[in-house]
């Protein structure tokens, strides 16, 4: 583990154990490729974060990028997101290009470039696959996340990272099987499968922690904006929460089944009902 501008930067066990296979193969040289790749692409999100303010506790490097831990993840408003986990694979598209010229010039030699510039392509374009914790998955997440709320669009990314993540492993013990790859692949994605596992289990959680602290938001603030949710009253509390998409505060017109107006419901109230209610009983409890 190192730091650079106080963010942590931790070696994944995977990373480090194909950083041992290159170098035990004659391929130290293509290792510390493989590093400096992984270590821009992820010092592109940290860099990019920082300028959006969303602090970076730590980047854990991985074969085929990282995961960033921010201090408040969740609190990342859907455009903020988008942009931190778009940099990563911009900057490795921009590397490969600025390579390509160098090698056009002969400023570099040929070998060596082309081999920084297919790195740079399969980092990027691998991180673009739309699932957990992969770039593609949280850029995926950030767009769904204004329409369906953050844990609906979670979960939506989610179902699809498991479904990928098998179908490319498929297709790895294939390759493994014909000797058109090797089993790296294969490793890489049951890392990513597992740990989108891992993701939709803590989401629940994360998402009670950022609700019960938009009270004190409110306070401090004096004045938000509102967005305003409709529902009708036999509507479970549990789905209204769902609804709710990050940085923005709500509130909830509850109607009859003839559209009748019955009430409004505050976020406030809809915090103290995450805490000391039963969230399957109906929205209009809270009226």
């Amino acid at each position: 583990m190192f730091k650079i501008a106080g963010v942590k930067f931790k070696l994944n066990l995977l990373f480090l154990l194909v950083l041992f296979l290159f170098s035990i193969t004659g391929l130290f040289v293509k290792a510390c490729f493989s590093f400096i790749v992984v270590f821009l692409h992820e010092l592109a999100h940290a860099v990019i974060a920082y300028k959006k303010g969303v602090e970076v506790n730590e980047i854990e490097l991985l074969p085929f990028g990282g995961v960033a831990k921010f201090r408040d993840l969740i609190q990342l408003a859907p455009k903020t997101e988008f942009q931190v986990s778009l940099a990563g694979p911009i900057f490795n598209f921009i590397l490969a290009a600025l390579t390509l010229l160098l090698i056009r010039y002969q400023m570099i030699a040929s070998k060596q470039g082309l081999f920084f510039i297919k790195l740079n392509l399969i980092i990027g374009i691998f991180n673009l696959l739309p699932i957990f914790p992969l770039d593609g998955g949280r850029i995926l997440r950030s767009k769904l996340t204004a329409k369906l709320g953050f844990k609906r669009a979670t979960y939506q990314v989610l179902k699809w990272s498991k479904a990928i993540a098998f179908l490319i492993g498929i297709l790895a013990m294939i390759g493994v099987y014909y000797g058109y790859t090797n089993i790296t692949l294969l490793i890489i994605c049951f890392f990513v499968y597992f740990t989108a596992l891992k993701e939709g289990k803590y989401t629940p959680y994360v998402l009670m922690q950022y609700i019960a602290k938009k009270k004190g938001q409110v306070l401090n603030r004096q004045v938000v904006r509102v967005e305003e949710l409709i529902t009708y009253a036999d509507t479970p509390i549990k789905e209204v929460i769902d609804c709710l998409v990050p940085n923005q505060f709500h509130t909830v017109l509850v109607v009859d089944n003839e559209f009748n107006k019955l009430g409004l419901v505050t976020e406030d109230r809809l915090i103290d009902a995450l805490i000391n209610d039963d969230l399957n009983l109906p929205i209009k409890r809270l009226v």
